[in-house]
């Protein structure tokens, strides 16, 4: 019977598209919930990782104005420094590069190549101490300001936080 024919074959292909689409839906589902949790989980890493990043970016100007700092200002004062030891600064590095950004990684470094360069500087005198310890202040500062800047600009941290609306139960 030739209606029992298409009736057979519209019951087949309506059981092959529910399986088609038992198996997708979720393989898709399964999918996107894996690169969320992907995305959530690489900015936790970055959080970590870019405050590391302002600690030691911190840490190196404190102590390049610490060490371009007189000798009777250095007796007086009580200085801790905060730089991490060789090994752990290149396993910050080595985070920086495998889990931040091209950007980040190039305005920390640039940080670190500001105090240096000032630094050698003075040491070569080449500078005087008083211009030195301005030059500290206002480049490594800005330095410094546009790594903070960058890194609130890609972790979103300068948005307000979404509200839902909810409606009061009373």
């Amino acid at each position: 019977h030739p209606c029992m024919n298409i009736e057979n074959l519209i019951v087949l292909s309506a059981a092959v598209l529910a399986a088609v689409v038992a198996i997708a839906v979720p393989w898709i589902a399964f999918r996107y919930a894996l690169r969320q949790e992907h995305a959530r989980w690489l900015r936790e890493q970055r959080a970590v990782l870019y405050a590391d990043m302002l600690v030691e970016a911190l840490a190196e100007q404190e102590w390049c104005q610490y060490a371009m700092a007189d000798e009777e200002t250095r007796a007086a004062a009580t200085f801790e420094d905060m730089r991490l030891p060789r090994l752990e600064r290149a396993r910050l590095g080595a985070r920086g590069t495998s889990l931040g950004s091209r950007q980040i990684n190039q305005l920390f470094n640039q940080v670190g190549a500001t105090v240096g360069r000032i630094h050698m500087t003075h040491l070569l005198a080449q500078l005087d101490r008083d211009a030195a310890q301005m030059q500290l202040h206002m480049e490594g500062g800005r330095a410094f300001d546009r790594l903070e800047a960058e890194i609130r600009r890609e972790l979103d941290t300068d948005r307000a936080p979404v509200r839902l609306n909810r409606r009061n139960p009373s």
